[in-house]
């Protein structure tokens, strides 16, 4: 997000939106998500959602990044 869009919840509103639509409406089992290791905001975001770090993958690009649960009712 631009810097001057950070720190009003619209990250964290847009995501519990979509972590109840893929589970709600969707019907999914699971919601995952990942990101760079040195994304300090967006780990900072899925923990505050409630994330939990399911395992450590290495992507296409040749980097490793832990994948993390999304749980219902984030």
């Amino acid at each position: 997000m631009l810097p001057e869009f950070r720190g009003k919840g619209y990250a964290t509103e847009a995501s519990k939106a979509a972590i109840s639509h893929a589970y709600d409406d969707l019907g999914w089992s699971e919601v995952e998500t990942y990101m760079n290791d040195d994304n300090v905001e967006a780990r900072s975001l899925v923990l505050k959602l409630g994330g939990i770090k399911q395992r450590r993958t290495q992507f296409p690009d040749g980097l490793e990044r832990d994948i993390y649960l999304l749980p219902t009712g984030s």
